[in-house]
């Protein structure tokens, strides 16, 4: 009978299993230890000063993307939901402002003067100077009271942000549905092939357009027009504006005004509306100069064509309105833009198309594409837009005005970290300057977001709230941010309307 050998202590796999996880474990601490002592390799070190501890870090990171919450001030805490939420947040990805059905009273006892608290009860980053806006709230004010064709015109200028409607949209639908529809606004008569759209509004044209923008300077005379853009076309060419059936405003119109330019040579062009020929407009002078036609139909549905004749013509845009007590909210953006391209407009022209369309609010929005320039000279940029400003208003300085900051924006660190880019905060700090140099209000939409840092906390909310450049925000952010802005703009007309005029 063989006899079975007595096993060694080495023979336990136990044994053998915990000595070699404690030889994986060493050579984990010295691999970490190399990322140490040789430069270049701070990406992949397992801790740096400022992280949280390894592996807590993960779950916790997990965790916050997991969960839909906003944090200081416009991301509320662990508990919020969908109940508890901002207004700003819950309405993120829907209809922020279909829950009043078109045409309805706006939610105000009597007057339209009277302003519940509950509608700017989510309005926690206030507009500062806002005895800027006395003009625009005066407006606003005889706008509410309901007297005859009252209207509040608001120019908001911006960069790709604005040329998409993103945030406009949202808060036109809103002042429109609160005060009244007064209209769709401006917009360019044709696009090309920029990102450029409007919601609540049909826009059809042709592809023989050229579309030249003050984004790219190749005017020596300046005239873009009053939305920076011009379009040069002959007969073939069209452009068709119409108004909408399935949207909360937008459903009628009583006045169209095609923005144009007068030269040597210019052709004609053919506007009709709902088919019928209106009106065949020259656009031949002896000298450079503007013009403008009005076409007025009865208030309702209408499709407006516009057509060259012969010979090269050169337009702007055209503006739909009507004539009666509302808000007009221009979404004016220029793809690409830093603010300082607005100064490439001649003086006097870009003068004569603000006064023309007499905004009661002008409102710059730029700043995003600047962000990107991690040698901007903030003195040199904060001289740039303060120019910008006197240009911007020199056509009605009585009209109120308003800098719009940036949104947040980020890029990886060496880390991987999602961050700020660190030129960010110093744009927004010289536009509060200029808004106080200039006598505007300023809206800081960086510190509505939650400051440095939000473009990771919106990144990784779900919904997502910041797309995959880090750049732009989504269509949800763009609400939020919206909602924000609606909300500080009624909280102070409220302070506005409670004080003795």
């Amino acid at each position: 009978m063989q006899l079975s050998k007595p096993s060694s202590p080495t023979d336990d796999p136990t044994s053998e299993a915990l000595r070699r996880l404690g030889v994986m474990a060493a050579g984990l601490v010295l691999a970490s230890l190399v990322t140490y002592l040789i430069p270049g390799l701070d990406r992949v070190r397992p801790w740096v000063k400022g992280e949280g501890v390894p592996v807590v870090r993960l779950f916790t990171r997990l965790q916050h993307a997991e969960l839909p919450e906003f944090e200081g001030g416009n991301v509320a805490g662990p508990a919020a939901s969908a109940e508890h939420e901002p207004t700003a947040v819950a309405q993120a990805g829907a209809d922020s402002a279909g829950a009043q059905q078109a045409g309805s009273a706006p939610p105000t006892a009597g007057p339209g003067l009277t302003i519940d608290p509950s509608e700017y009860a989510d309005a926690q980053q206030s507009i500062e100077n806002i005895a800027a806006l006395e003009a625009f709230y005066g407006a606003l004010k005889r706008t509410a009271a309901g007297e005859p064709a009252a209207i509040t015109r608001v120019s908001h200028y911006g960069d790709s942000t604005i040329a998409a409607d993103e945030i406009t949209f949202t808060v036109r639908r809103k002042l429109q549905q609160r005060f009244g529809d007064a209209g769709h606004g401006f917009m360019l008569v044709a696009r090309g092939n920029m990102h450029y759209l409007h919601h609540d509004i049909e826009h059809r044209e042709s592809s023989g357009w050229q579309v030249l923008s003050i984004v790219e300077h190749p005017l020596r005379n300046g005239y873009y027009g009053y939305g920076g853009v011009v379009a040069r076309g002959a007969a073939g060419e069209h452009s068709v504006f119409a108004t909408v059936d399935k949207a909360p405003v937008g459903h009628s119109e009583s006045r169209f005004e095609l923005y144009y330019q007068r030269f040597p040579g210019g052709g004609d062009v053919r506007l009709s509306v709902d088919g019928t020929p209106m009106s065949t407009v020259s656009t031949r002078a002896a000298a450079l100069d503007d013009g403008w036609q009005t076409v007025s139909v009865p208030d309702g549905k209408h499709l407006l064509s516009v057509r060259p004749v012969g010979a090269d013509v050169r337009l702007y845009g055209v503006v739909q309105e009507r004539e009666v007590p509302g808000v007009v909210y221009d979404s004016v953006g220029l793809v690409g833009a830093r603010a300082e391209r607005l100064l490439g407009a001649d003086p006097e022209h870009m003068a004569r198309q603000i006064a023309h369309r007499n905004p009661d609010l002008l409102v710059l929005g730029f700043g995003g594409n600047e962000a990107g320039n991690e040698w901007l000279d903030p003195e040199r940029y904060e001289r740039e837009l303060a120019k910008v400003v006197k240009l911007m208003r020199a056509g009605k300085p009585a009209m109120s005005c308003l800098l719009f900051a940036p949104l947040d924006q980020g890029e990886r660190n060496s880390r991987g970290d999602l961050v700020t880019l660190s030129v960010l905060p110093r744009i927004v700090a010289a536009q509060r300057r200029v808004a106080s140099a200039e006598g505007c209000a300023f809206f800081d939409t960086f510190s509505a977001m939650g400051g440095a840092g939000s473009v990771s906390r919106w990144f990784h909310r779900h919904p997502r709230l910041i797309s995959s450049d880090f750049r732009h925000a989504t269509p949800a952010g763009y609400q939020v941010i919206a909602n924000l802005y609606y909300q500080a703009l009624l909280k102070g007309f409220a302070e506005y309307l409670a004080k003795p005029h």
